[in-house]
């Protein structure tokens, strides 16, 4: 999530002077600026923008925001005796540049504001970037908007995608869905390749039972990335929201033809086709592919805990069936169904402990990674254990749940 420092090269012989009295403090700063001294260039700078005669004139903001961008980059630097000269550069340098372009009409200068749109953009980036990972999400969404402002005015737009990506992820963080619908959005429209982006606003509006939204981005991520499996599994959701089950299979077998010849891919894609046909409730269809899976990698989390889950689920749905028989009724359709959901959960035992293996034989930093998943395996085995009254096996997995809950 780290974009490449923009140089910003200042092409000074590309402006000419321009003579009298009124323009003496723009000229100064120039020479200054050449020489780099920059507090004497700030100075000069400073008061052309307050002056009468040279506060219309685009060449003097678009020498202020070079004059700020130069500051900005010595600030960087704990030795430069620059680095306190303007705390707020970077401000200072974001509105000379807009108030340049403003007065710029005939784009006379068009080329050296936009390289200080760009390293102002960067610079907010940058600082966007920092305060996402340090969880400031909010001065995160802030500073991305910022960037992406000034990089949409540098004429060189494609280096907004990763501040809207920040900006989308920083509003998420927040659960303000409103701003990660707006960010997301423009990213698909600039064509990302980014399948967070897509699945999140794919979930969001599956979230608000908003399925024609939820479908456009699906068809969004097939026609910005044909290629993808992903889009093509997001295709088959989008179509199981719809009900259309024969179309949703169409897109699972697309996805499984882009990555058949994987060897370690293959299995991953039948585990995920496996899940969405369970969601259609086609159980062969999901028990088909997860066998599959499981026949080319049996050592595996993914489809030994999606077949586990499966069958587990369907143990449910026939327990919360016997539960809902009449107590009059004597038809022995309660043991019938409490007797079909036991078997379920028996049969869910073996990939639970396949899938609890799987996470104990990884090195410890990626047993740790796995350690929601490992949990979620053992408080499923604690049902099925206390439903089947195995109170042995029970025990030990309470005490493993025991010891990862001190351990958080």
């Amino acid at each position: 999530m780290k974009l490449k420092k923009i140089s910003m090269v200042l092409a000074f012989t590309a402006i000419a002077f321009g003579a009298g009295a009124q323009s003496v403090n723009v000229q100064s700063a120039i020479q200054d600026l050449k020489k780099n001294y920059l507090k004497k260039a700030k100075a000069e700078i400073d008061l052309a923008c307050e002056h009468e005669n040279t506060k219309d004139d685009a060449k003097t903001w678009c020498y202020k925001g070079l004059i700020y961008a130069r500051i900005g980059g010595e600030a960087s630097n704990p030795k430069s005796k620059f680095k306190d000269l303007a705390p707020n550069w970077v401000e200072e340098a974001y509105a000379a540049a807009l108030e340049c372009k403003r007065l710029d009409t005939k784009n006379e200068f068009a080329e050296e504001n936009n390289s200080v749109f760009r390293f102002v953009g960067n610079e907010y980036y940058s600082r966007a970037t920092e305060a996402y990972n340090d969880k400031r999400f909010s001065d995160g969404l802030q500073n991305a908007e910022k960037a992406v402002e000034m990089f949409n005015n540098s004429g060189d737009a494609k280096f907004a995608g990763e501040s809207l990506y920040i900006a989308g992820i920083s509003a998420k963080a927040m659960n303000d869905n409103e701003n990660t619908k707006k960010f997301f959005n423009q990213l698909i429209r600039k064509r990302t390749d980014k399948q967070y982006v897509y699945r999140t606003l794919f979930n969001l509006y599956k979230e608000e039972k908003n399925n024609d939204g939820a479908m456009k981005v699906a068809t969004s991520y097939m026609k910005n990335r044909k290629n993808d499996y992903n889009a093509y599994l997001l295709m088959a959701e989008g179509y199981l929201l719809n009900n259309n089950l024969e179309k949703g299979k169409e897109m699972i077998n697309s996805a499984l033809d882009l990555t058949k010849d994987s060897v370690t891919l293959y299995p991953q894609i039948l585990g995920l086709a496996a899940a969405i046909l369970e969601g259609m409730q086609d159980y062969a269809g999901a028990e088909a592919k997860y066998n599959e899976s499981l026949t080319l990698a049996p050592n595996q989390f993914e489809a030994n805990f999606g077949m586990g889950k499966m069958i587990f689920n369907r143990g449910v749905d026939k327990l919360d069936a016997a539960n809902a028989v009449p107590p009059e009724d004597e038809s022995g359709l309660y043991d019938r169904l409490l007797e079909e959901s036991n078997g379920f959960f028996r049969q869910s035992i073996q990939y639970f402990t396949s899938a609890i293996n799987y996470i104990d034989a990884l090195p410890a930093n990626a047993q740790a990674a796995q350690r929601p998943n490992l949990f979620n395996c053992l408080s499923a085995l604690k049902t099925v254990y206390a439903r089947l009254e195995m109170y042995d096996d029970l025990k030990t997995v309470n005490a493993r749940m025991d010891a990862i809950q001190k351990a958080q």
